[in-house]
């Protein structure tokens, strides 16, 4: 059996944000260290407890700093995003990681982030 873990990392509104990326960076670490096969990045930008809005580069600071773990993005909100352009970041993204990234696309997303967009 393999063992995943989704992140949609869920702070307390308030919370120091270069704190809390740093500490579901640390999250991810340990994650590789205790074999998990695969993590997946929620992508959120107005909902004050989760405060990942660019899962890509979030992904991109953890594979430097893991070895085993895939990560991948849970989900890319399409209807957010420019096509030409998230498709020119995932597949950098995608080379960079030498096989260790999942990509996974939705519509979804909280209200308040299509009030946004």
């Amino acid at each position: 059996m393999q063992v995943g873990y989704f992140a949609q990392p869920l702070h307390p509104p308030g919370s120091d944000s270069s704190e809390t990326l740093q500490h579901d960076l640390y999250q991810m670490e340990k994650l590789d260290e205790w074999g998990c096969h695969e993590a997946l990045i929620g992508e959120h930008y107005s909902a004050q407890w989760e405060n990942i809005s660019a899962p890509e580069i979030f992904i991109a600071n953890a594979l430097a700093r893991t070895k085993n773990i895939i990560l991948g993005t849970g989900v890319t909100c399409m209807p957010n995003h420019n096509p030409f352009h998230i498709a020119h970041r995932i597949a950098l993204i995608d080379n960079l990681a030498r096989g260790r990234f999942y990509w996974g696309v939705g519509s979804g997303g909280t209200p308040t982030d299509f009030q946004v967009f």
